[in-house]
């Protein structure tokens, strides 16, 4: 698996946006996001094949109509402290961990800080991130009942503010919509790993099968809440597990729901940018044009206070077009 930088897409695809566009929801309802009653009684105490469940941190959620959740790993304070201190101080959002050792009073303080850390009790690695979704899923449908949009980042993302909630609530609809799962890229026909060598290596023990089905790249991914509420119950149920979140979640469990991923870069304007480990990469963001912007890990050791002040500059702007 090869990071991407993606740009306009050539291909007409007016059919596709219309089918997305036919899904959304043309008025405002007072009905629950998610129909908890369908859950099994012991649902809250399971999380896939943990049966001793329970959330060690769990804030309260916004009412607004979309919220963003954000894969940290515990030590990624310098990245948490980029999206606090520019476009994250203007949207809610949370980032979710599992246990750790090492940063639990860092963890902590945090919390106390922002109130914006949800943790579970499963041990924080990268051999557990399909937990760490499916706690993402838990969280949002037990505590987030007026949500119409869930967005889930990695925490080295920055996100167009302005493009985003043009595009939520204007260009798609500000009721919500259904039967929606967008990416930010969309992997075709990728190959199971087998190296040795490699970092995302499965046995086949782990997946017999040569080619994964289609699945989101997992730097940007939109929730419509059916789809989300869907996805969590097939989790919950089937109780197995595969590493692998993005593949598994969705791709492997999206798959069997008869629906199509989406994309972002469908609508002009809407492109990712990855900005590399060379110095000035990120001064590439063109507000116009990108809606995300994907910062290699080396631009967090070498250009720390740049970026901040870089993308705080560009945060203020985009809060400002908002009004």
């Amino acid at each position: 698996m090869t990071l991407f930088s993606t740009g306009e897409d050539p291909i007409d695809h007016s059919a596709d946006i219309a089918f997305v566009l036919s899904n959304s929801i043309e008025n405002f309802t007072l009905a629950p996001a998610f129909p908890i009653d369908r859950l099994p009684v012991n649902d809250s105490s399971q999380l896939l094949n943990i049966t001793n469940f329970k959330f060690l941190i769990s804030p309260p959620c916004s009412d607004d109509s979309y919220i963003i959740v954000v894969h940290s790993a515990p030590e990624n304070y310098q990245r948490r402290h980029l999206i606090r201190t520019t476009w994250g101080s203007w949207l809610p959002l949370y980032f979710f961990f599992g246990e750790t050792t090492a940063h639990q009073t860092l963890l902590d303080t945090e919390y106390a800080a922002y109130h914006d850390i949800v943790q579970g009790n499963f041990i924080d690695s990268y051999r557990n991130l399909t937990y760490k979704h499916t706690l993402v899923f838990k969280w949002v449908v037990y505590n987030c009942p007026h949500v119409r949009y869930v967005l889930k980042i990695d925490d080295d993302v920055f996100v167009n503010i302005a493009k985003l909630d043009k595009f939520l609530t204007q260009t798609l609809s500000p009721y919500g919509t259904r039967d929606l799962l967008m990416c930010s890229y969309v992997w075709h026909h990728s190959a199971a790993e087998r190296s040795n060598t490699s970092k995302w290596r499965v046995s086949v023990e782990e997946y017999p099968h040569e080619d994964y089905p289609n699945y989101c790249e997992g730097a940007a991914v939109v929730y419509s809440p059916d789809v989300l509420f869907k996805l969590y119950q097939m989790l919950q149920q089937d109780e197995k597990y595969f590493w692998i979140d993005d593949v598994f979640v969705t791709g492997i469990v999206f798959s069997q729901l008869n629906l199509r991923h989406a994309e972002f870069s469908w609508w002009r304007g809407h492109s990712i940018l990855k900005a590399n480990e060379n110095d000035d990469d990120y001064l590439q963001y063109d507000p116009s044009r990108n809606l995300f912007v994907l910062i290699a890990a080396a631009n967090y050791q070498h250009n720390r206070k740049k970026l901040v002040d870089y993308f705080l500059k560009m945060s203020t702007l985009e809060t400002q077009l908002r009004r």
